[in-house]
């Protein structure tokens, strides 16, 4: 990293580095990571509740609150500051916002020679609003997510839609999908688009709701991404409404690359309208593995078909 990051200044110095970045990697993972009330960002698209409103808003029609969460990366030292809250104001509206930066981007012993270095970061930041809406079984959403990217002084912004939808099938069956596009190209020129369907299934027990999930995603926002397919299963178990415990596998390849495989491990904890929550996620040799926690606080409103 720090020999990259060496790299990286060295080309700045001599003005290469704006010409030849228009987005870094850092925004592409941070829009694809979620809170450790989440399972697999994936398979938990139809989830329901937290588990699935920070991908698809239309997946928690009855959900209101305030989320909070963090989560750190084991390898490269990136830092992930999440945040969501949920109101209704004629139709229920999800405001989120999510900041991702790598610390020690720039050798101490570099910085000392040159001051000036201090300066620069590498940063990714997003804000997103969506509206959300019920007719029956069915929940919608729309909206728009700003976002900024910092790599080492060079800044851009773009602008992404969301479009999202959720249909309830009986009591226990959800399927959900979700569109995204890029508007803007102050990150790149905008590719076709991010594609994600999932589904889960409730099944009531005895000693509590087991929820199984299944998901897919495809496509990319900007040209200069790589495309990237992925599928997660996943499954839930909620004990009374107060423990819950969630396990998911999932596989992804960038273009014709080959298959790397991910899983994750949660577990929340609900002491009223109160939350805590902690999530682990394990890739190939610790590559990319992260510890994440979070804290919610909801309201819930009953709507028709949701939960």
């Amino acid at each position: 990293m720090r020999r990259t990051a060496w790299l990286c200044a060295s080309l700045l110095s001599l003005g290469a580095l704006r010409a030849v970045w228009a987005q870094s990697t850092n925004l592409t993972d941070l829009e694809q990571v979620t809170p450790a009330a989440s399972g697999d960002a994936v398979a938990s698209g139809a989830a329901g509740a937290w588990r699935a409103l920070w991908t698809v808003p239309a997946a928690a029609p009855s959900t209101r609150g305030v989320l909070i969460g963090l989560e750190q990366n084991e390898f490269g030292g990136v830092t992930t500051v999440l945040a969501a809250a949920r109101l209704k104001l004629g139709v229920l509206w999800q405001l989120q916002f999510a900041q991702a930066q790598v610390s020690d981007v720039i050798d101490p012993d570099l910085v000392a020679q040159y001051p000036d270095l201090a300066t620069l970061r590498v940063v990714a930041r997003f804000v997103a609003v969506d509206g959300v809406h019920t007719l029956g079984r069915t929940t919608v959403s729309a909206g728009l997510r700003q976002e900024y990217d910092d790599l080492l002084g060079v800044s851009a912004r773009g602008v992404t839609a969301r479009t999202s939808a959720r249909v309830r099938l009986g009591r226990r069956t959800a399927l959900a999908g979700v569109i995204e596009r890029a508007w803007s190209s102050g990150l790149g020129r905008p590719a076709g688009a991010r594609m994600q369907l999932a589904v889960s299934q409730d099944v009531v027990t005895k000693a509590g709701r087991v929820q199984f999930n299944a998901g897919a995603r495809v496509g990319r926002l900007r040209e200069s991404e790589i495309s990237k397919a992925a599928f997660a299963l996943g499954t839930s178990v909620a004990f009374q409404e107060m423990l819950s415990i969630n396990a998911s596998a999932g596989s992804e390849r960038l273009s014709q690359g080959p298959w790397a495989w991910r899983a994750t491990l949660g577990v929340g904890v609900a002491l009223g309208s109160v939350g805590a929550h902690f999530r682990y996620n394990f890739r190939p040799e610790g590559r990319g593995s992260s510890r994440a926690v979070a804290v919610t606080y909801t309201r819930r409103e009953i709507a028709p078909g949701g939960r």
